[in-house]
């Protein structure tokens, strides 16, 4: 009996896999998923078996230490192949990274499915009669957090230092509310009597630069959608590239904003001149003005000098589709100029009233009809879009996810399509991003 595994390392060997043979004595305890102790370039590393065969080409082949007592079941396995899928990694430097293998292998498919996104707002409405974990993007926010939370219900812990350590104890001892770092998602089992709330679930904080930001949001999302559980997403609006249920949006914005709307930009700089003239001003913008030095322009919304925020044609809603990035993006900038008490300047080329669109009655529309479209063309939660640049057309390509190419000025662009509904081959994917190595494999966000 041979088997295919992936070493499980903070290495991904370019996605390959590595073939060993299994003794007589342990081959009814392995299959696909079984966690195993190999030889590997001198050293013994932990693997993970993904296929199994009973012949192989490979001479002087050899033998696996010994099986470790762990086989991940199908669940277990699907949602580490759509982690691993929507990120461009393996399954092995997964596991390295944020997973307790001998605890992941105890979580079970839960009964209670429910999930569902809340304002900031709403924090305060927060089911006090059931176990609460949650989870933040940073240690600051775990004590902002825990100074509002303690306003309306005893908190048990929260992490102050990031350790692995540190939440060790507290997780075996009984607990009614605690908050813990976004990267202890994956270290722990979600349990039917628990809520799981992700704070600021749309901050930066949440993707992981290291493993191609993989974002924890995006696998909660992904780990719910397979194992259940109550889950609650708090932020400022829904980012509709994984939520795709039904979804009431009824907030009352009211925004203190200075438009200067003209037909170009141009004419609103001359605009915005005439009205103050010899000022200028420090400040952030989405889209810095080369034209024109009567602002000077910080690096981060957060520069505590800043004197006001410029936003260059802010759009929200294209052909009756919202962009839900957009919106969230636009928020956070409004909220924090409001909560700052710092000045909002708009320069538009086009009637535009942020108020009046953010508070519309279609706004649900806008909301269904991006959702809509998520589901039927990607991307989404479960359809994996991404799109890369040949200097020439390739001669071999995998036609079961590589669509093109279509000719451009700077090349042939090609587009991958992953749809995680329906039924495909985690290896032969592999493979796929093993022969793409060389291209900048973008992955797509927007519709």
């Amino acid at each position: 009996m041979y088997v295919d595994i992936e070493i499980i390392s903070n290495n991904t060997y370019t996605n390959n896999l590595f073939t060993y043979k299994v003794p007589n004595n342990v081959t009814d305890k392995i299959n696909i998923g079984s966690i195993i102790s190999v030889p590997f370039r001198n050293k013994d590393y932990k693997g993970i078996v993904l296929s199994v065969s009973d012949k192989t080409n490979i001479l002087n082949i050899k033998e696996i230490n010994k099986y470790l007592g762990i086989t991940l079941n199908k669940d277990h396995l699907d949602y580490l192949k759509q982690l691993a899928v929507s990120n461009k990694l393996n399954i092995g430097i997964i596991l390295y990274n944020l997973f307790d293998i001998s605890n992941y292998k105890n979580q079970k498919v839960m009964t209670n499915k429910s999930i569902k996104n809340i304002s900031f707002a709403n924090l305060k409405n927060i089911d006090t009669e059931r176990n609460n974990v949650f989870f933040v993007p940073s240690l600051k926010i775990a004590k902002y957090l825990s100074d509002q939370l303690s306003k309306i219900t005893n908190i048990d812990f929260y992490q102050k230092f990031g350790g692995k350590d540190e939440i060790t104890n507290i997780l075996s001892k009984n607990f009614k509310n605690i908050i813990l770092l976004n990267t202890n998602f994956e270290k722990i089992n979600l349990k039917q009597n628990t809520n799981y709330y992700f704070y600021d679930s749309n901050h930066p904080a949440w993707r992981l630069p290291k493993l191609n930001n993989l974002n924890i949001t995006e696998a909660a999302h992904l780990k719910q959608n397979i194992f259940g559980g109550s889950f609650i997403f708090i932020n400022e609006f829904p980012n509709l590239e994984f939520y795709n249920q039904p979804f009431d949006y009824k907030e009352d914005h009211n925004y203190e904003l200075e438009y200067f709307i003209e037909n170009s930009v141009e004419n609103c700089i001359n605009l915005y001149s005439y009205k103050y003239p010899d000022k200028v001003l420090h400040v952030y913008s989405n889209s810095p003005l080369t034209q024109t030095d009567i602002f000077t322009y910080a690096d981060k919304v957060t520069d505590t000098k800043i004197e006001a925020i410029l936003l260059i044609n802010p759009t929200l809603v294209t052909n009756n589709i919202i962009n839900s990035y957009k919106v969230i993006y636009l928020l956070s900038i409004l909220n924090h100029a409001k909560n700052y008490n710092i000045k909002t300047i708009i320069f538009s080329t086009n009637e535009i009233n942020i108020n009046k669109v953010l508070n519309s009655k279609s706004i649900n529309k806008w909301i269904k009809k991006e959702q809509e479209t998520r589901s039927k063309y990607g991307p989404s939660l479960l359809n994996k879009i991404f799109t890369f640049i040949s200097k020439k057309p390739l001669k071999e390509i995998n036609n079961n996810f590589v669509k093109g190419p279509i000719e451009m000025d700077d090349g042939y662009l090609y587009e991958i399509n992953i749809d995680l509904q329906k039924s495909y081959d985690y290896l032969e994917i592999m493979n796929m991003y093993k022969d793409l190595k060389n291209y900048d494999l973008n992955r797509a966000r927007f519709i």
